[in-house]
C-alpha cells in the first residue's frame, strides 16, 4: 500500500512540475547579414531618386542612405542629387533579433534641379554663392543659446539674454555652409565655447583649457576640416541638419550631430539637438552681416494700482507670479502645517536640481510701479526644518524690483529687500520696504526668490499672500 501511495505522490510532484514549466515563444533564431535582402531602383523619371525595397521577411526595415537621411518601412525613396558612391545600409528587426547589410549604389550625374531647393539656398547661398554663406550666433536676441525639457520643444529651463555669452569664445565664431561639396567650415578664431562634459573631444584634439568659470572655453584649432561636411535629411515631418567629421555648429554640447531645424530662412538658422547630457539645447543664427531692425518698445504708464497674488489660482490675482527659470512652483497647493492644523490654499516653491541657478518666481507688469505713495510689499512664507541649509541653501526670502528694458542686465540696476528667516517649520509675515527707491520710475517686474542663488541644491518652501500695501 505504502508503495502505491508513493508512486502516485512522485506522479503528482513530476506532473506539477512539469505544469510549473514555463513557455518559451519560439521566437526564432536571430538574423544575420547574409538574411537581409533588399532591392534598389532608379524612379522612371528621374535616375538620381532610387527606389528601395526590402526583401526580408517578417521583419520591419530601417534605412540609412548614405546622405545622412534616413527612413523606416519596406518600401521607400531617396534623392542623389550628386554624382559618387554611396553606402547604404539597411537594418533589419525581426522576432529573433536584428541585423544589417550594406550595398554601393553609384550615381553617375550630379542631377543640379535636385539641388535647387529653398532650404538648401537658404543655407549655403544657392549655387551662384561659391564661397557658400556665413552665420554668426543671433547674439543680442533672447534664446539664441537655451536648455530645456527633451520632451518639450521650447529653452523651457533658461534661454540666453543678449550677450549673456560675451567673452566665451562663441560670438566671434563664423560658420559657413556650402552647397559645393556639401563642405562646412568653422573659423573659431581660435577659442571655442563647449559645455563642461565635452571635455574629452577637446583634450583628445589637442585643446588648451582657458576657462572654466561659466562651462568651458578652450583654446584650440581644427586645422583639418577637410572631411567637416553638412547633409539635411526630412524624417516624421521634420527637417534635421547633420555634421560630419568633428563638426558641430560653434557651441560643442556633444550629442549625435544631428540637429532639428526649427527655423531656416534667409536670415535665420535656430537648431535643436539632444546633448551628451540628455537634455535639449538651443542654437540661434543669423546670417553673416545681417543686422535685426531695431523696434522701439512701447512707453509704459507710471501708475499706483493694487499688486497681489494669493497663490490661490483666483483669475482675480492681479500678478499671477510664474516660475522662470526651471523652478517648480504648484499654486493652490493644499498644505498642513501639522496634523492638528487646518488645511489651507498656498503656493508651493520647489528649487530643484539641475543646470540652472537663479530660479525664481516673477511677474511683468503692463505699467510701471509708482512707489511715491505706497512703496511696502508684504508676504508670508514658511520654510521647513526637512531642508538642508548646511550648504549653499539659504534661509532667505528676496523680493527684487526690475526694469525689464534692461534685458538680462536688469539686475545691475535692481533694488532688493532680503530677509534672514531663523524660524523654520512656521509662517512668518514679512514687510519689503522700498520707500527708499520711490523716486526710481522703472520698476515694472517683481521677482520672488527664495533659497538664495548660484546653486543647484533643492529645497521646497510655502508662500502666501503677496501684496503691495494700502
Amino acid at each position: 500500500m505504502k508503495k502505491y501511495i508513493y508512486s502516485f505522490l512522485s506522479l503528482v510532484v513530476l506532473l506539477g512540475m512539469t505544469a510549473c514549466t514555463e513557455d518559451k515563444p519560439d521566437v526564432g533564431p536571430a538574423p544575420t547579414s547574409d538574411d537581409v535582402t533588399f532591392t534598389m531602383q532608379p524612379t522612371a523619371d528621374n535616375p538620381n531618386i532610387i527606389e528601395f525595397t526590402n526583401t526580408t521577411s517578417g521583419s520591419i526595415a530601417y534605412w540609412s542612405f548614405g546622405t545622412g537621411a534616413s527612413a523606416k518601412g519596406d518600401q521607400v525613396s531617396a534623392e542623389y542629387a550628386v554624382k559618387g558612391d554611396y553606402e547604404v545600409s539597411l537594418m533589419v528587426v525581426t522576432k529573433g533579433g536584428q541585423a544589417t547589410s550594406t550595398q554601393t549604389i553609384t550615381i553617375a550625374n550630379t542631377d543640379y534641379a535636385l539641388l535647387n531647393r529653398a532650404d538648401y539656398n537658404f543655407l549655403t547661398g544657392g549655387a551662384d554663392s561659391l564661397n557658400g554663406k556665413g552665420w554668426k550666433f543671433d547674439k543680442m536676441t533672447t534664446g539664441h543659446m537655451g536648455i530645456g525639457d527633451p520632451a518639450e520643444s521650447t529653452p523651457n529651463w533658461w534661454a540666453a539674454n543678449a550677450l549673456d555669452k560675451d567673452g566665451r569664445g562663441a560670438y566671434d565664431d563664423l560658420m559657413r555652409f556650402n552647397l559645393n561639396g556639401f563642405k562646412y567650415d568653422l573659423t573659431n578664431n581660435g577659442d571655442t565655447y563647449a559645455k563642461n562634459y565635452e571635455r574629452d573631444f577637446f583634450t583628445s584634439r589637442g585643446g588648451t583649457l582657458i576657462s572654466e568659470d561659466d562651462d568651458d572655453t578652450w583654446a584650440i584649432t581644427f586645422d583639418d576640416q577637410s572631411n567637416w561636411n553638412w547633409s539635411i535629411s526630412e524624417r516624421d515631418g521634420k527637417s534635421y541638419l547633420q555634421f560630419s567629421g568633428d563638426g558641430f555648429p560653434s557651441w560643442q554640447v556633444g550629442g549625435s550631430q544631428e540637429y532639428e531645424i526649427q527655423t531656416l530662412n534667409e536670415d535665420e538658422l535656430y537648431l535643436r539637438t539632444i546633448g551628451g547630457d540628455g537634455n535639449a539645447w538651443y542654437l540661434g543664427f543669423i546670417r553673416e552681416g545681417y543686422e535685426r531692425p531695431v523696434v522701439p518698445p512701447t512707453p509704459k504708464p507710471y501708475e499706483s494700482n493694487d499688486l497681489f497674488d494669493t497663490f490661490m489660482g483666483s483669475s482675480s490675482d492681479v500678478l499671477n507670479l510664474v516660475s522662470d527659470a526651471g523652478l517648480a512652483f504648484t499654486d493652490n497647493f493644499e498644505f498642513n502645517a501639522s496634523p492638528a492644523s487646518p488645511s489651507q490654499f498656498v503656493g508651493k516653491y520647489e528649487r530643484v536640481s539641475g543646470d540652472n541657478p537663479w530660479q525664481n518666481l516673477q511677474s511683468e507688469l503692463p505699467f510701471r510701479i509708482d512707489l511715491t505713495s505706497r512703496a511696502v510689499f508684504k508676504m508670508k512664507a514658511y520654510l521647513p526644518s526637512t531642508n538642508d541649509y548646511s550648504g549653499d541653501l539659504a534661509q532667505t526670502v528676496v523680493v527684487k524690483l526690475h526694469d525689464s528694458l534692461q534685458g538680462g542686465n536688469s539686475w545691475q540696476t535692481q533694488e532688493q529687500v532680503v530677509h534672514t528667516i531663523t524660524q523654520t517649520d512656521t509662517w512668518v509675515e514679512l514687510t519689503f520696504d522700498f520707500s527708499a527707491v520711490s523716486s526710481r520710475t522703472d520698476f515694472d517686474k517683481i521677482i520672488i526668490q527664495i533659497g538664495g542663488e548660484g546653486h543647484q541644491v533643492p529645497g521646497t518652501f510655502y508662500i502666501s499672500d503677496f501684496r503691495l500695501e494700502q
